[in-house]
């Protein structure tokens, strides 16, 4: 049932949001924990959720040309309830618009009174009335392309950040970056190949009616097309709690690959949680050697613990620490920082960013990075691997970092990137236009990923070794 259950908690959920700054994704968790809902119910408002966070700016536009109420001055239970109707009137075209309206006055009178329940009526009705006038032309189209405040309102993003990738990216590829923003993510596995071949699994589960795509990036990978009849949370998916995978972006899979940790090396990564880099080095050493997986965090330390189990893996140390500061005496083959960074290369799997991140935050986050990279130094011994990485596309975290860390740290080289990469992946890149720039990088040592450009998650990635 898609009534009024559902949207009432999408707006409890989504008033903790903005409230108490809670996290989208444990709001959901915690409202499904004391709610009993449906699987199929339990999908819709995680849909609604996300969507009316993606959609904030573009649904707030709106809702001021169909009211003279200021949104500030609204009740925000009343608020929420206009941003879920108005996401469904414009993004969910098969749910029919009585429907959308009627939950609306429900939901609106639950959470407040009679008078909001009316208020809500009055102005999605002159929403459906008025809605087939308020496309833009193809003149205005041309317009909000290229101006920041347009583009920050259409596609929910700070003004701030559409105006760093405008002047970086241009115009063309800054609206392909923010339509990729607001695009609803894909669900990757990551096959735990300790314990089967991907062909075997992606097998396993297309006889249950699963759909899946290869990955080209990491072969490893199998991207769900569709579900099928498995419904529910990861763990109903076929091999979860045999181990047989675990839920990885494609891109964010690619970084453990470029550290190429071999068969009883001492791996630290300096940033482990909650662990998803951590337990692919683990596997591609076979179990073997030694991984110590250092954060700050401890409770989210606890959740690598729970996957570790998972898995069977027994080749890592979980440390509790701080990156800037640990030390570890005996000789290590690689260090892994997968620094804390403002994730614009992932805002549309983590849709919350886009409320949380502030431009001063980029110049603090380098901050951390730097030092995260100048202790990184003290722990690689000559003839070690340093990997750098951040789910970025911010040039001042990504390319700056590495140049910056070269420039005073000489004893350190860039190690060619292309080696590390799928010959097919490099041969169907080699055919675009923007091939030559990502090829120089890649000599460089560095790889940006971009969306807009690769088809990928906004990772950058970065192997050095130390000479001497």
């Amino acid at each position: 049932m898609k009534g009024t259950a559902s949207r009432r908690i999408a707006v409890e959920v989504l008033l903790k949001v903005e409230l108490e700054s809670a996290y989208a994704n444990l709001a959901l968790a915690a409202a499904f924990k004391r709610k009993q809902l449906s699987e199929r119910d339990r999908a819709f408002v995680t849909y609604l959720v996300q969507g009316v966070i993606r959609h904030t700016g573009e649904l707030d536009g709106a809702l001021t040309k169909l009211t003279d109420r200021p949104l500030t001055k609204m009740a925000m239970p009343l608020r929420a309830v206009l941003r879920v109707a108005l996401f469904q009137l414009i993004h969910m075209k098969n749910i029919p618009q009585s429907a959308v309206l009627n939950t609306a006055c429900q939901v609106a009178r639950a959470t407040g009174h009679e008078g909001s329940a009316k208020f809500a009526n009055a102005v999605l009705r002159k929403f459906v009335q008025t809605e087939p006038e308020s496309a833009p032309s193809a003149e205005d189209e041309a317009n909000i392309s290229e101006n920041e405040d347009a583009l920050s309102l259409r596609y929910s993003m700070p003004t701030w950040l559409v105006s760093r990738w405008l002047a970086r990216f241009g115009s063309e590829e800054t609206n392909k970056l923010l339509q990729y923003s607001i695009s609803v993510p894909s669900l990757t596995l990551r096959v735990c190949q300790l314990s089967v071949r991907p062909d075997a699994l992606q097998q396993i589960l297309e006889n249950k009616g699963m759909e899946l795509a290869r990955g080209k990036l990491v072969p490893g990978c199998l991207t769900i097309v569709s579900r099928g009849n498995v419904h529910g949370p990861i763990d109903k998916i076929p091999g979860y709690s045999e181990g047989l995978f675990s839920v990885q972006d494609e891109a964010a899979s690619l970084v453990s690959l470029m550290v190429a940790p071999q068969t009883g090396w001492t791996v630290v990564d300096l940033c482990a949680a909650p662990g998803g880099k951590t337990l692919h080095l683990a596997e591609l050493m076979g179990n073997s050697g030694r991984i110590i997986a250092v954060d700050i965090h401890e409770s989210r330390l606890n959740l690598l613990a729970r996957e570790r189990r998972r898995l069977g893996l027994t080749n890592i140390e979980i440390v509790a620490a701080d990156g800037i500061t640990f030390a570890r005496d005996g000789h290590i083959h690689a260090v892994l920082v997968d620094a804390p960074c403002t994730g614009t290369g992932v805002i549309n799997r983590r849709s919350d960013l886009r409320q949380r991140r502030q431009e001063p935050d980029v110049a603090a986050l380098v901050a951390t990075q730097r030092k995260l990279l100048e202790n990184a130094a003290t722990l690689v011994a000559p003839g070690a691997i340093l990997v750098y990485a951040t789910c970025s596309m911010e040039e001042d975290e990504n390319q700056q970092n590495i140049r910056w860390f070269l420039e005073t740290h000489p004893e350190f080289k860039p190690q060619p990137i292309e080696a590390f990469l799928p010959e097919g992946i490099v041969s169907e890149w080699s055919q675009a236009p923007w091939w030559e720039e990502t090829r120089d990088e890649m000599e460089k040592g560095m790889l940006q990923l971009l969306p807009s450009r690769h088809g990928y998650s906004g990772f950058f990635v970065s192997r050095l070794r130390r000479e001497y």
